[in-house]
């Protein structure tokens, strides 16, 4: 059996901080980090930023270890937050007393790539979920600080922001932008549309490469819940509560072994993308991509018919 590298790691902190709770999860982290691909993803999927900020950094720290020992690793860290932002003021103090730090935590790595000329093996992306009274042109001198200093800035937007989208604007300055149908704000939401939205994106490159096997099973990932202690081998799994195991009882090498088990299951992800295109099929994305969706849709819903099994005994 040939045993896939982590991709993408999900994150899902719970919104009051525990530390008793952070100590076995970056231990867990620390060990599963040794699984991931030389370019992989950990999205830390966090409430407001104030009050995560504690643990955002511990785990930025677990991430520097393993770089620091690893040198053809390479990491991109998305920390998907909301912070209110809606004065001049704010927006300073906000930068200067916590995107600042977690850019500074970074700057070994900023520096190693600085000498060899290359893109840093940590590279920070915040993805700022924003409310409804938030204005585009807070967010602009926003992000357009954070690009000042290589941080590359990102957006969550859902039913309640969609609006934001029609800013040019803010969207040039915008490195990607993540859609959310509906306008829940609860972080197993988020996190699942996120996955969507990757999901969706790595579909329409398969498309556009024409390649064959849509069918593929989904980007290998694991989502944790840091509010229980719950694993999940895809985000199928996650909507569905069917965990890997309860807890962090389990070392990093055993929770492998039982991704790996499911790593071949009976899950149908050409069902999942065929799902996740059609959560994206009415979201207020250009039209252009609109056209790739709905070809996307065809094609998968082609896909679908050619694999179900025909009636042998029809004639």
């Amino acid at each position: 059996m040939i045993k896939s590298a982590i991709q993408k790691i999900y994150l899902v902190l719970s919104k009051q901080h525990n530390k008793a709770d952070l100590d076995p999860l970056c231990r867990l982290l620390s060990g599963l980090f040794s699984h991931v691909n030389l370019t992989s993803n950990l999205y830390l999927v966090a409430g407001n930023l104030s009050e995560s900020m504690p643990r955002i950094e511990r785990i930025q720290k677990e991430v520097g270890k393993f770089l620091k020992t690893n040198l053809f690793a390479r990491l991109y860290l998305h920390f998907v937050h909301s912070a209110p932002l809606t004065t001049a003021k704010e927006i300073d103090y906000y930068f200067r007393y916590y995107y600042q730090p977690l850019k500074r935590g970074s700057g070994e790595f900023d520096r190693e790539g600085f000498i060899h000329q290359e893109v840093p093996r940590l590279i920070l992306l915040p993805v700022y979920v924003p409310d409804s009274r938030v204005e585009s042109d807070s967010l602009i001198g926003l992000f357009n600080t954070l690009k000042s200093v290589f941080m590359l800035p990102c957006l969550y937007l859902d039913g309640n922001t969609f609006f934001l989208a029609q800013d040019e604007d803010l969207m040039t300055c915008t490195e990607k932008v993540y859609f959310g149908k509906g306008g829940s704000r609860e972080l197993d939401e988020i996190a699942c549309h996120l996955f969507y939205q990757d999901l969706l994106d790595e579909s329409l490159a398969n498309l556009a490469a024409k390649a064959v096997f849509m069918s593929a099973p989904c980007p290998a990932s694991l989502i944790v819940s840091a509010k229980d202690g719950k694993i999940y081998c895809c985000m199928d799994a996650f909507r569905k509560n069917e965990s890997l195991t309860d807890g962090y009882g389990k070392s990093a090498d055993e929770l492998m072994e039982l991704f790996y088990e499911h790593d071949n299951s009976k899950r149908d992800c050409l069902e999942c993308r065929r799902r996740t295109v059609e959560v994206f099929a009415n979201l207020p994305v250009s039209e252009t991509k609109k056209q790739n969706i709905g070809a996307l849709l065809s094609h998968l819903e082609a896909s679908r018919v050619k694999s179900v099994p025909q009636d042998s005994g029809s004639k």
